[in-house]
């Protein structure tokens, strides 16, 4: 992507004004005492908005120092704490910012994310549900905490929580996400019956993994069911391979498979196109495929040969 000299200008221009503020907090840190925390926490703020989180961590962890009934310091200090990927800190200090301020909804959701990424999904369920309690109709809070009901392979919760959201009209981006988002109860329950099947393990990742196998095995049976499918199979187990021009490509076809043919294109490069889009089956059957322009002419070998 190419940037423009003016986005440039503005990104130096920024970049420039953020450096000058860092210098001015660093040198009223070194005359003397007077709003110390104030001047760490504008310090902590500049070097964030640079993603310079391990030079704006001690800033922070000065400000609740010197400020430890400061509930957004906490909270701050947390978000860094989770930047540096340090979770299990950062679930600390969103717990402070909770016990000084129990309605500071932003420091739960950021604590349960936390808690997901240590795999705590139970603790990450509790914390979202407390707060539901303060917003029971946030989008967002809704749409996260059905995220975790699915790891704890809570099916039918999370999809109510998925409406919900949806309900919510927060915006049309987490709406499209929700429907996107919500399970399909009945792959679910076949996913878990092959599992089971198979004596594997059942959990959410699992779960996906065996919903994906099953639209690919889907998928590809679809591509096999293509009339143009078994009458390649059968070319090329009696002749190994075969290559010629399009047009000879669908002489074959008709003289070999007449009544197959009425079911596809009549055009040769459309024939083309529905056997570039069956390749993937071909391929499994153990057939290599060539077309134009990457070989001069369509090929079909055994690979086998």
């Amino acid at each position: 992507m190419k940037i423009s000299t003016l986005e440039r200008r503005g990104f130096w221009h920024v970049s420039s004004v953020l450096t000058k503020r860092w210098l001015v907090c660093e040198q009223a840190l070194q005359r003397g005492p007077a709003k110390v925390s104030v001047l760490h926490k504008e310090k902590a703020n500049i070097l964030i908005r640079q993603k310079r989180y391990e030079e704006a961590l001690p800033s922070s962890q000065k400000v609740v120092q010197l400020d430890p009934e400061d509930a957004y310091a906490y909270d701050k200090l947390g978000d860094i704490l989770s930047k540096l990927e340090r979770f299990a800190e950062a679930v600390k200090a969103y717990s402070q910012a909770i016990r000084l301020r129990p309605n500071l909804t932003r420091a739960y959701q950021s604590k349960a994310h936390a808690l997901e990424k240590l795999g705590h999904y139970e603790q990450a369920l509790a914390t979202y549900n407390k707060a539901l309690q303060l917003h029971p109709n946030n989008g967002h809070l809704l749409f996260s905490r059905a995220g975790v009901l699915k790891k704890l392979l809570k099916y039918e919760e999370a999809n109510a929580d998925y409406l919900s959201a949806q309900a919510a009209k927060s915006d049309s981006w987490l709406a499209a996400c929700c429907i996107i988002a919500k399970v399909d109860l009945k792959k679910i329950a076949e996913a878990k019956t092959r599992l089971q099947a198979a004596g594997k393990e059942i959990s959410n990742e699992a779960i996906e993994a065996e919903i994906h196998l099953m639209y690919q095995e889907q998928k590809m049976a679809s591509l096999k069911s293509s009339p143009l499918f078994q009458p390649l199979c059968l070319i090329v187990r009696e002749m190994q391979e075969w290559s010629g021009t399009p047009k000879q490509f669908k002489e074959l076809l008709s003289t070999r498979f007449p009544d197959d043919l009425k079911k596809l294109p009549q055009s040769p490069a459309r024939l083309l196109e529905v056997l570039k889009e069956i390749t993937p089956a071909l391929q499994e059957e153990g057939i290599a495929v060539g077309l134009p322009p990457e070989t001069t002419l369509v090929t079909l070998t055994s690979k086998s040969t």
